[in-house]
């Protein structure tokens, strides 16, 4: 699918350009935030927007497996996974080592297993990151990509078994609303029983409902033949309220809220709008402007920005010092410099990753029936 032509509704193989968009506005969030920001930029939104676009999208690519060849290739879907991940996680995961400990860090082999095994939200919860040094750990940044890989061992066997039998994308919807309302339960549970706003954060048994949200959309436009969905999300009013309760989830700073309804509300006000913009025209001028190309092309490179923009922090405090605490901490002087050192290194690192990491196992991909690649 070209730009600017609207996304099919239905399940299929189609590239939809205003994801790698939408992709490219949560990597920059993310980067922004963690360069000392965090406590005005809502970097946590931006890891949301992701794990709400994975489900979206992936839940959408097994739909189209399924209704074109009547099955689920669970283990080339496991492949396809690796080939994608993989290669430059090893690399990442490697080069943070090396930078970490130069920067004065301690580093662990239990660090490095958490993060190729994909538990490092569950070690940052009960170990913790950044022993050693003031500033950043490029290791912390993993627990949201544990998160979605944990989710990703179970879900395809879950579309397997759902997807059998009569009236099956309804009775899949009715299973992924129950379970979005049961997370949010969980978390009120695990809240007033004196859980930890962290765990809460990073554990996957609490946080899994903001893919969740991504696949029951994926499912509500499988079964939206009559376009109710989509001229629901048409309706201004809705976006206005969709807005709306992302500004009061940025704003209101209760514990018990931020815990707990928190992630519900973003999930909720998510699917209205990323349907405006990705499978209708009336948002057609943002939708112009994150399906341009220099939105995918931050887009296409979001996952290595996400992976290497934390190493590309600790290299520029290891230069200016700990900015990533906040400008206050370094001088609002020094400050600047240490933003444009961790920029710049941020995105060489991630063309670098994208160009001569990631790009070669594309082909491996296709042969293990990958049809949505970068462009």
């Amino acid at each position: 699918m070209t730009a600017g032509a609207l996304a099919s509704a239905r399940p299929s193989f189609d590239y939809i350009p205003g994801l790698d968009g939408l992709r490219a506005c949560a990597v920059l969030l993310v980067l922004v935030a963690h360069m000392g920001f965090s406590t005005s930029i809502p970097g946590g939104f931006g890891v949301t927007v992701f794990f709400f676009i994975s489900g979206t999208l992936i839940t959408r690519l097994l739909l189209a497996e399924h209704a074109q060849n009547g099955s689920i290739a669970v283990g080339r879907f496991y492949v396809r996974r690796l080939f994608r991940l993989y290669p430059a996680l090893l690399v990442a995961v490697a080069l943070g080592a090396l930078v970490f400990t130069l920067a004065g860090g301690i580093m662990s082999w239990g660090k490095v297993f958490a993060s190729l095994f994909y538990y490092a939200n569950y070690y940052g919860i009960f170990v913790h990151f950044g022993q050693g040094r003031d500033g950043f750990d490029p290791f912390s940044i993993l627990w949201s990509l544990a998160v979605e890989e944990q989710y990703y061992l179970v879900f395809p066997f879950v579309c397997v078994a759902l997807l059998a039998g009569a009236a099956s994308l309804r009775r899949f919807a009715w299973v992924l609303a129950a379970s979005v309302a049961l997370v949010l339960i969980w978390r009120v549970i695990v809240h007033h029983s004196g859980g930890s706003s962290d765990y809460i954060y990073m554990a996957t048994d609490t946080r899994i409902d903001s893919i969740l949200y991504g696949a029951w959309l994926a499912l509500i436009l499988a079964n939206d033949t009559q376009k109710h969905w989509r001229r629901f999300s048409s309706s201004h009013v809705v976006q206005a309220v969709c807005l709306l309760l992302l500004l009061v989830c940025f704003t209101l700073r209760h514990p018990g809220f931020r815990d707990t309804l928190r992630y519900s509300l973003q999930g909720l006000a998510l699917m209205p709008l990323v349907t405006a913009i990705c499978f209708t025209d009336k948002l057609a001028p943002l939708t112009r402007l994150l399906e341009s190309k220099p939105a995918r092309r931050v887009g296409n490179w979001s996952y290595s920005l996400y992976l290497y923009h934390p190493i590309a922090i600790v290299i520029a405090e290891i230069c200016w010092g700990p900015g990533s605490l906040g400008p206050q901490r370094i001088g609002w002087q020094t400050f600047p410099w240490f933003a444009a050192t961790a920029v710049l290194l941020s995105f060489a690192l991630a063309v670098a990753s994208y160009n001569f990491v990631e790009k070669p196992f594309l082909r491996w991909r296709r042969r293990f029936g990958a049809h949505v690649v970068a462009n």
